[in-house]
């Protein structure tokens, strides 16, 4: 087993043991009508990740793109990667809308990704 694989088996353990709640992320996609005449439709996917959730930290917080209310979502590596603008939902309340996403580690292939998440 390389450094790389052992690295990503310490972040799911991790996850696994200390993860919270029932973290979702949503992806929006818009397919167009059938027809030029027929609207577009748009569906919201839901894929549950193992994440830890907790207050956004200082080396975040820069009191303009980013809030000291935001909240800081650390998961795993879900099916398709988080991108600006995904929606959050943790433990069924409102949508939080991801502001920030910092693969982990921050080169090569991701393990997990810290997300910025506020509401609105």
């Amino acid at each position: 087993m390389n450094y790389y694989d052992r690295i990503e088996a310490s972040h799911r353990r991790l996850l696994a043991q200390y993860g919270q709640g029932n973290v979702e992320i949503g992806r929006t996609t818009t397919m167009p009508g059938a027809t030029e005449f027929d609207p577009p439709t748009t569906s919201t996917v839901f894929e549950t990740v193992t994440a830890v959730v907790q207050g956004v930290g200082l080396e975040y917080a820069d009191g303009s793109s980013v809030r000291s209310s935001d909240l800081t979502v650390q998961c795993g590596v879900p099916s398709i990667a988080p991108d600006l603008g995904n929606k959050v939902r943790i433990d069924g309340g409102p949508f939080l809308s991801v502001r920030q996403v910092d693969p982990v580690p921050a080169a090569g292939d991701p393990v997990g990704y810290i997300l910025i998440v506020s509401r609105g």
